[in-house]
């Protein structure tokens, strides 16, 4: 039996995004355009589209891009049933985003990739999609994985610049990193950050990582991390440090300990109980 489904969410966020979800049997896209910039990935089946004058084939993993008014159709482009997931990007505040991750902001940019291959981008893609359309979710991961994507895309670009490090730090900003170490056990957002720094988002992350050699995800994930690494010295149960020091769950928690210390936390500390 042939079906259709389309299901769009709306991120609950500063940033605007609507992420689209859909499998296509026997429908098909009449030629349009859209304001904003739109990212996806073929998950199954073949995507059939043209783009400008050109036609292109999808497969699954296949990343395609649209820029805002780049006209484009759709379809399945075989007998089997298309899936593929979609994000909707406001093309101002991904300007901004993608800005902060280069050594300068830019007036204006446009991709020159309309369908190619990047399995970095994929997988954030689709983490992307999955932290939009779940019930619930973290401030910092949902907010770090937005940023990895403008990282990418600015990669893909040629104008990421690398994370830098100064002696000099900026009053702005060391406020901004006591404010980190005060509230470590809180869902701490770059609003928040931000608003304490009262310098803009997108300037803050860019002057961040100038004077701190990492983003502010980053730096937040790695205290906490520190913070839960030394209590588990002292007998704490790891599912209660996750859900104390702000984690979105226990797995949440455990991946990225053990992508600092190459163990779970449980592990960690039965070696240190022994």
């Amino acid at each position: 039996m042939q079906s259709n489904r389309f299901q769009f969410v709306k991120a609950e966020s500063e940033i605007g995004m609507t992420v689209l979800n859909a499998v296509m049997s026997d429908f098909s896209y009449a030629k349009h355009a859209h304001q904003e910039l739109a990212l996806g990935v073929t998950i199954e089946g073949v995507q059939e589209f043209s783009c400008n004058g050109s036609l292109f084939r999808s497969h699954p993993g296949n990343i395609m891009l649209f820029n805002p008014g780049d006209v484009h159709n759709g379809n399945p482009g075989n007998e089997d049933a298309l899936k593929y997931t979609m994000l909707y990007l406001d093309p101002d505040d991904m300007l901004r985003l993608v800005g902060s991750t280069a050594d300068s902001g830019r007036a204006q940019f446009r991709f020159l990739e309309t369908h190619f291959e990047d399995r970095c981008l994929q997988s954030l893609i689709l983490n992307m999609s999955h932290l939009v359309t779940a019930t619930g979710r973290s401030s910092l991961e949902y907010e770090h994985c937005l940023y990895e994507l403008a990282k990418r895309l600015a990669q893909r670009m040629g104008i990421f610049s690398p994370d830098a490090w100064t002696g000099h730090k900026d009053v702005l900003l060391l406020r901004a990193k006591d404010y980190i170490h005060d509230n470590i056990a809180e869902d701490i957002s770059l609003a928040d950050l931000s608003r304490v720094a009262n310098i803009s988002k997108f300037h803050f992350i860019r002057l961040f990582r100038s004077q701190f050699g990492l983003t502010p995800h980053k730096y937040i994930l790695i205290h906490k991390i520190n913070r839960v690494r030394e209590a588990l010295g002292t007998g704490a149960s790891p599912s209660v440090l996750a859900q104390e020091f702000g984690f979105f769950d226990a797995s949440h928690m455990n991946r990225h300990f053990k992508r600092s210390y190459g163990i779970t936390p449980k592990q960690y500390q039965h070696q240190l109980m022994k």
